[in-house]
């Protein structure tokens, strides 16, 4: 097999330096959700017609509600329906790739096996989650220097529960390993970082059936829109429905998109049903200790790829003519070449400037169906008008098959402080 060296594969910088973030605009935010929620409590307290008369019959129907589908003995339903609460979160979302590639050089064929980790770090970020009985909306503001977005949206009851999680973070650290199929010979395995941070943006939505909703209630451990007076525990039926988009179609990339087998950008999909069981112990008064696991199956998985070309060669060879200008609309070099390439005496110690990279193919299809898991535990205690609360939420996702997959694994923990009012 001949023998064709690396030279802009995986070029990195020594750091990326992301702009500091406003810290006012997130306190802002927070004052003014906190400023609105009075505002609406005030005009609900108030006889009146149209929108306050509407905002009043909707609360009065929820109060009613929540407290006639309990069983008194086992759960409490606070007479004080709103709640603020401060939060500090950490969640992190890993995603690892494995791609099998094919390559044919000249009078060489042979095959590779690259696995790539992306870890985005552990992000810390704290937030503001208000609510009125079981619903709920919160806000995290992001403490690292790495832009994002975090937002969930929760409504709960005595016999359902759903929850929305939308998040937008970029990866910068890479975990690289690539073998020769044939023979079996590592060519690298080292970690570093992309020239351009690649974005991760992923919805979450989440709504399970309680069977034994009067007596169990998931609220109690994770948004305390009710109290756990005694123990107790369900059968759950719960179905997920998962979507995520990985972009890393930056032309400082372009080696990294390569040796993906051309993929730029992948969007992912997919739906799952299980069933589960979850158990509040409540070991004194005020105490609710939460574990739930649910095993489930997907029932469409669906992963679209959109793949790219460059125009530069990603191993080192013959040099040949000068290839003058490049023609980003026509996508050719001024001497008709499509790709450069690199000589064996030349040293890349940076980008190119005229490095390009460009659409050439989509490609969708439905994966086979996969195992995917949901772990929940919390923790929290109630007193008065406070509570305190800990919970931790797993989730692992698998699309694709052996020699083509990508692997989801997303989890958050939060440590929560709230007043009812």
């Amino acid at each position: 097999m001949q023998t064709y060296t690396k030279k802009i594969l995986f070029l990195c910088p020594e750091s990326i330096n992301y702009p500091p973030q406003n810290i006012m605009k997130g306190l802002r935010t927070i004052i003014t959700a906190i400023l609105c929620i009075l505002a609406v409590s005030n005009i609900q307290a108030q006889p009146g017609t149209g929108l306050s008369a509407r905002v009043k019959t909707f609360g009065e129907r929820l109060d009613s509600a929540a407290v006639k589908k309990f069983d008194a003995r086992y759960i409490d339903v606070p007479d004080r329906p709103w709640r603020i609460i401060l939060r500090s979160k950490f969640d992190e979302t890993t995603t690892g790739f494995t791609n099998r590639k094919f390559f044919d050089y000249e009078e060489d064929s042979y095959s590779t096996l690259l696995q790539m980790d992306l870890d985005s770090r552990l992000n810390k970020s704290v937030g503001l989650w208000v609510g009125y009985r079981g619903l709920g909306i919160g806000y995290y503001y992001k403490l690292n220097k790495k832009p994002g977005i975090n937002i969930s949206i929760s409504a709960t009851g005595a016999r359902y529960g759903m929850n929305i999680r939308l998040r937008s973070q970029k990866y910068e650290d890479l975990h690289a390993r690539m073998d020769y199929l044939d023979p079996d010979t590592t060519v690298f395995d080292y970690d570093t970082q992309f020239w351009t941070p690649i974005d991760v943006v992923s919805l979450y939505f989440n709504a399970y059936y309680v069977f034994n909703g009067r007596r169990y209630s998931q609220a109690a451990a994770y948004n305390q829109a009710v109290i756990q007076k005694k123990s107790a525990g369900s059968l759950l039926l719960g179905a997920t429905a998962y979507a995520s988009g990985i972009n890393m179609a930056y032309k400082d990339n372009a080696s990294l998109i390569y040796f993906c087998d051309s993929v730029g950008t992948i969007t992912l999909g997919k739906i799952t049903l299980g069933l589960g069981y979850g158990y509040n112990w409540v070991p004194a008064r005020g105490w609710t200790v939460n574990a739930m696991v649910m095993p489930n199956i997907s029932l469409s998985d669906k992963v679209t790829r959109v793949k790219y070309d460059c125009n530069y060669s990603m191993f080192s060879g013959e040099t040949r003519n000068d290839y003058g200008k490049w023609d980003s609309e026509k996508h050719v070099w001024e001497n008709g070449e499509i790709h450069k390439i690199i000589g064996n005496d030349e040293e890349l110690t940076e980008i190119p400037d005229d490095i390009d990279i460009w659409e050439c193919g989509t490609e969708s299809r439905r994966t086979s169906l996969s195992f995917n898991l949901d772990l929940r535990m919390g923790v929290a205690y109630c007193w008065k008008r406070y509570f305190v609360s800990a919970n931790v939420i797993f989730n692992h996702f698998e699309y694709g098959g052996s020699s083509n997959k990508v692997d989801l694994i997303d989890w958050y923990a939060t440590a929560s402080l709230g007043i009812r009012l």
